[in-house]
């Protein structure tokens, strides 16, 4: 998942995709909430094995979306991913399992060897 903000200035996403082609690509994001499609305006730099999109992109606070970038000769899906929309800077204070575990103490886990 990458995490990018509501900013209006250009961000940059670092992938690896499935193939190297590199050239004649299109970046498509999807919101899954309205399932609306955008084709993002981008340019991509090729460097330490990792192709780097940068692009301006239009999303909206706490929003999820999809995105994928394909080839536009063979229509094939070169990379696919989701993005979280989110403005918050302090990464460490968020947990997504914060009180999900619940220890079980009501057993002593003692078992019985016959």
């Amino acid at each position: 998942m990458k995490i990018l903000t509501t900013s209006s200035s250009a961000q940059t996403i670092k992938i690896i995709p499935r193939t190297a082609v590199f050239a004649n690509v299109t970046l498509k994001v999807t919101d899954k909430n309205t399932r609306s499609t955008e084709t993002i305006s981008m340019y991509t730099v090729l460097s330490d094995n990792y192709l780097s999109i940068i692009g301006v992109f239009n999303l909206k606070e706490g929003s999820t979306y999809s995105m994928e970038l394909i080839h536009d000769e063979s229509q094939r899906v070169l990379y696919r991913d989701t993005i979280f929309c989110t403005d918050q800077t302090d990464f460490n204070k968020f947990d997504v399992h914060k009180d999900d575990y619940v220890e079980e103490d009501s057993f002593d886990n003692e078992f019985i060897i016959l």
